[in-house]
């Protein structure tokens, strides 16, 4: 299997001593991690962009992702548009392209808005539009009940759900698999016995994603999960990598050239 990861991320938080969980400080030594665990790629974060702000942060993950060996892809950091402090919803399809950042992300406590759709809806309707993948992280200042406000509001947006979450947690994630059809679970919190086989079976494996949320988590365990799961080798398969590079190179499909 091919694994590539939804849901990396490298940077420190201020006053984070290098003591368990270790962070990665540097994309470079979340490099180094993901070729020893046998990660080829994935969708990656940087803390700058909460810590420093999302225009230092967005570029610096541009500047760092030309230097790694992994194929990484970038989390773009959004805010809404009020400030006038990002490319309008009509150019930030251009600068994803170029900046090989091909995913939406967003941390509404850290900046400090409403996640709302209507604050939100000129980035939310373009990436609506062109099928751009907006990651949804209740771990990055969003509850899940507003990723469910966002959701009914824009029903067709491509989204990544990643709920950290309190096994078990079936009767929370398996409203937004079912109602909305675009969406898809990253499975760095799923515990639950027999919950891949279900979720396979239920909703198909097309629908699910690996991550692990390194370094906040250990990548090895949902590997294994993965491995043991009692699904054909055709949806691990799809689980472990293929959906989301499927899914990256449909986001920005209006430049599926991001993906070489």
């Amino acid at each position: 299997m091919v694994f590539y990861d939804a849901n990396l991320s490298y940077g420190t938080e201020f006053n984070v001593s290098r003591t368990p969980p270790l962070p990665c400080r540097t994309i470079a030594e979340l490099d180094d991690a993901l070729e020893r665990a046998g990660v080829t790629g994935g969708l990656v974060r940087t803390l700058a962009a909460d810590m420093s702000g999302v225009v230092v942060g967005n570029r610096m993950l541009a500047d760092d992702l030309k230097t790694v060996r992994a194929d990484l892809y970038g989390m773009y950091t959004l805010v809404p548009r009020y400030t006038n402090e990002l490319p309008s919803p009509e150019d930030l399809p251009g600068v994803l392209k170029a900046w090989k950042m091909p995913v939406l992300r967003m941390n509404p406590r850290t900046h400090r808005f409403l996640p709302k759709a209507g604050v939100l809806r000129e980035y939310l309707g373009m990436a609506a539009d062109l099928k751009i993948p907006v990651m949804l992280d209740t771990t990055c200042g969003i509850t899940l009940d507003e990723c469910y406000d966002l959701l009914c509001a824009y029903p067709t947006l491509t989204a990544i759900l990643a709920y950290s979450n309190i096994w078990p947690a079936d009767r929370y994630y398996r409203p937004f698999l079912s109602q909305f059809p675009n969406l898809r679970m990253e499975l760095s919190s799923m515990i639950t016995d027999q919950g891949i086989e279900d979720l396979v079976r239920v909703y198909g494996a097309q629908r699910l994603l690996f991550g692990s949320r390194f370094p906040s988590m250990y990548i090895g365990g949902q590997q294994l999960m993965l491995r043991c799961a009692e699904i054909s080798d055709a949806d691990k398969k799809l689980i472990a990598g293929e959906n989301l590079r499927n899914m990256i190179a449909a986001g920005v499909s209006a430049d599926a050239e991001v993906l070489k």
